[in-house]
């Protein structure tokens, strides 16, 4: 398991270095072969599925087999030609399911972008026309697409190439930074980042808990594990949590920002103010000190925590303290339903919080508070959101940590911070799993987390 763990350590230098040249060979075929190689792609896929229909065929007949193989060979075969026949049939079809999600894609963004105008503008921030320019190119590039396909394929492959070959640059400066010393890299500012698609990114924490729970269910261990992982000896001063569990939302994650002890969280905790399947909402930010919500997520919550630690220096923990205080001044506090009954001495008798504020309140001492304006004064899932957050937190202290684009995920932030983690001279230098067990085990959080063998 604790292999596992450190094997977890991907993004390695030369992995990197090769995904990055694949991606911009792949873009650049993209852009340059176009139509035509589209078109030879759709080809060779047809011709992969006759070919196995035809193995499948042949299998049947002149292989021995159990009469329940035979069944199951004669069937594999028959649905292997019959769309091979299909495909070859109705070319259009296959053909235009790639533009076609493409096309939904853009317009989604499109559409992203087009409510981040509005709450923005709401808020009277700034950025809100730029909002509105991108909501009109992702409109303009996906409606056509989503009608005519076939006859704007060009279009799309160019598009897709394009950010192949932006991505694989990307992979290939973070495979260089491997090799820049620490004390320039600190030099750099933040750099424009381009991510993975969002939907790969959203479940890359909920993934990896899947595989944490396989390994358990190989292993058995004759005493708890314990899992902090440093590459230096020096101790963190900001922390990043990731959280994920294994049911409803929290599959997708959430990002909280901890510095001196406190934990800061953004999110639409209001739920009387929700709209919308609760995607969009009133924003709100609560404090909390770390070793209390650490208890709390793990043992009523029922999440795990994945926690990066970060070591900053004096001068950029003072621009995240003063970052921090800046958005705080744009709130109030907010009274939850079991401070009001508190307040009211109605706590006679024992009545149960079904709200989240009221039981984070109760269990962990925290202190609620609601965006009064600012861009933080709307939540939106897939932009304005604890991640939106702990970006604006974190990038002020000038680390080359994230300037993301597209929709931001809790999955960006996992991904990036643990290979910041797994490079030798990444900002990143610890990684410590907290979940259930490891909470029960030990009253200290400062010294690491102890994994039990059981599901989380």
């Amino acid at each position: 398991m604790k292999e596992f763990l450190k094997t977890d350590k991907l993004f390695n230098s030369s992995s990197l270095f090769t995904a990055g040249i694949a991606l911009i060979v792949i873009g650049i075929l993209m852009i340059v072969g176009r139509n035509q190689l589209y078109f030879d792609v759709a080809n060779l896929f047809i011709s992969a599925i006759l070919i196995l229909g035809v193995l499948q065929f042949v299998r049947y007949f002149f292989l021995k087999q159990k009469p329940n193989e035979k069944k199951i060979t004669f069937t594999h075969s028959f649905a292997y030609l019959l769309f091979c026949l299909v495909l070859s049939s109705f070319r259009k079809i296959p053909l235009s399911i790639l533009p076609i999600l493409f096309a939904v894609y853009m317009i989604l963004n499109g559409g992203i972008k087009f409510i981040n105008y509005f709450i923005l503008r709401s808020s009277r921030a700034n950025g809100r026309l730029f909002q509105l320019f991108l909501a009109f190119v992702y409109f303009a590039i996906g409606f056509p697409l989503l009608f005519s396909p076939l006859k704007n394929i060009n279009t799309m492959l160019i598009l897709l190439g394009s950010y192949m070959i932006l991505l694989g640059v990307t992979y290939l400066m973070d495979a260089l930074t491997v090799l820049i010393p620490k004390r320039i890299k600190k030099r750099i500012r933040r750099r424009f980042r381009v991510t993975l698609p969002a939907l790969l990114e959203a479940i890359l924490p909920y993934q990896v808990l899947r595989e944490i729970n396989y390994y358990w269910d190989k292993e058995t261990f004759d005493q708890p594990l314990i899992y902090e992982d440093k590459k230096v000896e020096e101790v963190p001063n900001l922390e990043v949590f990731v959280h994920v569990a294994p049911h409803g939302y929290n599959r997708f994650g959430h990002v909280d920002v901890c510095i001196n002890g406190k934990v800061i969280s953004y999110g639409a905790y209001d739920f009387s103010t929700s709209k919308f399947f609760n995607m969009i909402g009133e924003g709100m930010i609560f404090e909390v000190e770390k070793e209390k919500y650490v208890h709390y997520c793990s043992t009523y919550s029922d999440k795990t925590l994945f926690c990066f630690g970060i070591h900053l220096t004096d001068k950029q923990k003072e621009r995240v303290e003063n970052q921090i205080k800046k958005i705080m001044s744009h709130v109030e506090p907010f009274e939850t339903p079991y401070e009001k009954d508190r307040k009211e001495k109605k706590k006679k008798r024992k009545k149960k919080y079904e709200d989240y504020p009221s039981k984070l309140v109760s269990l962990a001492d925290a202190k609620f508070y609601k965006v009064t304006s600012g861009p933080f004064k709307t939540f939106f899932v897939l932009s304005v959101n604890c991640c939106m957050l702990a970006d604006n937190i974190i990038g002020k202290s000038g680390i080359d940590l994230l300037k993301m684009t597209g929709i931001i995920t809790p999955g960006t932030y996992y991904e990036y911070l643990n290979q910041e983690f797994c490079k030798k001279n990444g900002i990143v230098i610890s990684k410590t799993i907290y979940n259930n067990e490891s909470v029960k085990k030990r009253n200290s959080f400062s010294s690491g987390s102890i994994i039990h063998r059981g599901k989380i």
